[in-house]
């Protein structure tokens, strides 16, 4: 997913909608958070918790969470990226198939944000909590993901098989499922309804049991894909996608797949209750 054009449309849109439906105290609490993502995300590049690119994005996803969706939505994405960055390290499996990046760039801040920033602007123009339950679902899910990665994958090993065959894999595998992994999956998903329940003024135990699930479901959604579709590359004879008529599965795709889909799923599950 290009990160450059996915950050001048969320910047336009976050003027766009601060400016016209906001109102004084929403202008300020944008400009805060202006300050304030900047400040983080340039400490976050000291950390090497990011990429120059990935710090851009994080300044826009920042000023989107908090100067849109308030104290909740920047609740919820910290409660993640830190969760997220403090898991993740550097690594290189000694089997060599499987490399890792410390630092996140623009393309992995939006894959796991593109959809929470979408539904949060949604939420602010409509203040309709179907939007709200659909953006933090896509972070319950990212975070669920990250959890299942790094530690299923990597500090905790137990006996990993592929989602989509059963076939028995070696951790950190693409699609590859654990009960430890599925355990920490669980966790993720508990610690953004938590902190989204004890934040939100409104949060009812249905919207926390959502949140859960669909956190749960889309860490498989995103396992089931990687399995089948990641790594590959698809043709479009004729069209081109930003430019580029070839389609190569990445993590990052799989991850923006899995979130906007489990984000819907959200969003149908609250409309349903």
């Amino acid at each position: 997913m290009p990160g450059r054009f996915v950050n001048i449309f969320l910047l336009f849109a976050l003027v766009f909608i601060s400016i016209l439906f906001g109102d004084a105290e929403e202008h300020s609490r944008t400009m805060i958070a202006v300050v304030l993502a900047t400040i983080f995300s340039l400490l976050a590049f000291i950390f090497k918790w990011l990429t120059i690119d990935g710090t851009a994005a994080a300044i826009i996803f920042g000023a989107i969470a908090y100067g849109i969706g308030g104290a909740t939505g920047a609740g919820v994405v910290l409660a993640f990226f830190i969760t997220g960055s403090i898991l993740s390290k550097d690594f290189a499996a000694k089997e060599g198939f499987l490399k890792k990046k410390f630092r996140r760039d623009g393309n992995q801040v939006w894959a796991n944000g593109f959809w929470f920033a979408l539904w949060i602007m949604i939420w602010f123009l409509t203040n309709s909590d179907l939007f709200l339950i659909a953006a933090v679902s896509s972070i319950a899910v990212a975070t669920a993901d990250t959890w299942a990665s790094e530690i299923g994958g990597k500090t905790v090993k137990g006996k990993t098989k592929l989602i989509s065959t059963g076939e028995i894999v070696l951790p950190g595998t693409h699609g590859g499922i654990s009960f430890y992994g599925t355990l920490a999956a669980f966790c993720g998903a508990i610690l953004i309804a938590l902190v989204f329940g004890a934040i939100h003024p409104v949060a009812s135990f249905a919207y926390i049991l959502i949140i859960i699930a669909t956190g749960i479901v889309g860490c498989f959604i995103d396992s089931y894909i990687g399995a089948r579709f990641q790594n590959n590359v698809y043709s479009f004879s004729g069209y081109s996608i930003f430019g580029y008529q070839n389609l190569y599965v990445t993590n990052d795709f799989v991850n923006f797949v899995s979130a906007g889909l489990a984000s819907l799923i959200g969003l149908f599950l609250t409309l349903i209750i």
